[in-house]
């Protein structure tokens, strides 16, 4: 009997064994990490035979790497020194033309006899630098060679591992060729920007916008590269199931939605970077920076105010920084006991006013000074004055004391006493 129960305790033994392999078997990283790591531990064979491999690689591709290191490190000083002896030829040459025409001409003022510009800046040295990053790029695909021979010698022998390093070049010079595209964009921008200083905001959006699709572009091609190399499409990576497509789905309708109203605000030259804005919302203060998807606005307090552009597309605004008049409305309150000397003072007020505001519109919209209102103890006067300058900043605010201060210089001179309490209000409109 008690060999009976040995063996049938053997058998079962035997198949929960069986059972717990088969569940390792079949789990994600349960009893396969110590196997993984254990292709990494090398022998002294293995490293024998990956120093084996390496070498016959590079002794097979001795010519392309001297070729590729020269490109990467030599090329550009070499060009250097070709570009320095043309340069030389070209100022001997200018030089006995400035001498010629120096005797033939003996009134010339000045003959430039300056250099056309440094290696730096010509475009032998750009074609000379990318050369070179085209080379040094290269080399790093070799090394990228090296290191799949490396996983293959200790058997690490993956499936698709024989396409990573195209995959690599390709990643590689796309997003290299992606750089240099806005390296290109900015010049030409900068160019534009030079002869044309009143586009600065314009220039911007232009040079956010392509910065956009040129990263836009590099995804989809990079995500293309994957699909075709190794097998792996966009559309296997993004489908989670039903609920989470639907909120990827919404979170680009919104994406999509403040992106679109960034674009729209700094195309339609409603504003930009650093002006005074008044949103019908209420939220005022100066545009600190307009991005894509959210706006900095800088209230008047000094608070940095972080707003989505779906907040402030399609809201009413008043930009004061392009405001290129104010008016400012000043009420003041005399006695009725001087109400037959008012229009005489109101002339004196204003001709004072004139001498201390230079700013002042006098034709084409109204200046006047002239009694609006008989209230219960006291006539009321007002002052409509406009200038020509924007309702804001320092000399706005200079003005606008200067103003008071005249109209209270004419009041003394004509020798009108103020009704307590003399004003009422003072509005600035815009």
């Amino acid at each position: 009997s008690y060999q009976t129960m040995g063996k049938l305790n053997a058998v079962k033994d035997s198949a929960f064994a069986g059972k717990v392999s088969s569940a390792v078997a079949s789990s994600a990283l349960a009893g396969k990490i110590s196997s993984i790591c254990q292709v990494f531990v090398l022998s002294q064979d293995d490293i024998h035979q990956i120093l084996s491999n390496v070498y016959e690689v590079i002794h097979r591709s001795t010519f392309d790497l001297v070729v590729l290191f020269a490109l990467g490190w030599l090329f550009v000083p070499a060009m250097g020194v070709v570009y320095d002896v043309l340069d030389d030829g070209k100022d001997k040459i200018k030089r006995v033309a400035s001498r010629a025409e120096l005797r033939k001409n003996a009134s010339s003022v000045e003959i430039d006899d300056k250099n056309d510009g440094s290696y730096e800046n010509s475009y032998i040295y750009q074609f000379a630098v990318h050369i070179s990053q085209a080379a040094k790029l290269a080399l790093l695909v070799y090394l990228c060679d090296i290191v799949v021979v490396a996983l293959h010698t200790v058997g690490y022998n993956a499936e698709g591992w024989g396409n990573v390093s195209t995959l690599f070049a390709k990643v590689l010079y796309t997003s290299w060729i992606a750089n240099r595209m806005q390296r290109l964009k900015t010049y030409f921008l900068t160019k534009f920007l030079h002869n044309c200083p009143e586009e600065c905001d314009k220039v911007q959006l232009v040079n956010r916008v392509l910065d956009l699709t040129v990263f836009a572009l590099l995804v989809v091609k990079i995500m293309g590269y994957f699909a075709m190399e190794t097998g792996v499409a966009l559309g296997s990576i993004a489908a989670f199931g039903t609920t989470s497509t639907l909120m990827i789905s919404f979170a680009s309708q919104e994406l999509a939605k403040g992106v679109a109203n960034g674009i729209e605000m700094a195309a339609s030259d409603r504003f930009f970077e650093g002006d005074n804005v008044h949103f019908g919302d209420g939220t005022q203060g100066y545009i600190v920076k307009l991005g894509f998807l959210r706006t900095k606005i800088r209230k008047y307090d000094g608070a940095v105010l972080d707003v989505p552009n779906s907040q402030l597309g399609g809201q009413r605004l008043i930009n004061v920084s392009k405001t290129k008049t104010c008016q400012v409305l000043t009420k003041l309150r005399f006695s009725y006991d001087d109400i037959q000397s008012i229009p005489g003072a109101l002339e004196i007020c204003k001709e004072e006013i004139k001498k201390s505001c230079p700013a002042l519109i006098v034709e084409g919209k109204p200046f006047r000074a002239m009694i609006s209102s008989f209230e219960t103890n006291f006539v009321e006067v007002t002052f409509n004055t406009n200038f020509t300058l924007p309702p804001t900043g320092e000399k706005f605010w200079a003005n606008r004391q200067a103003l008071f201060l005249a109209i209270d210089r004419g009041v003394k001179k004509a020798g009108l006493s103020y009704y307590k309490p003399f004003c009422e209000k003072c509005v600035t409109n815009q």
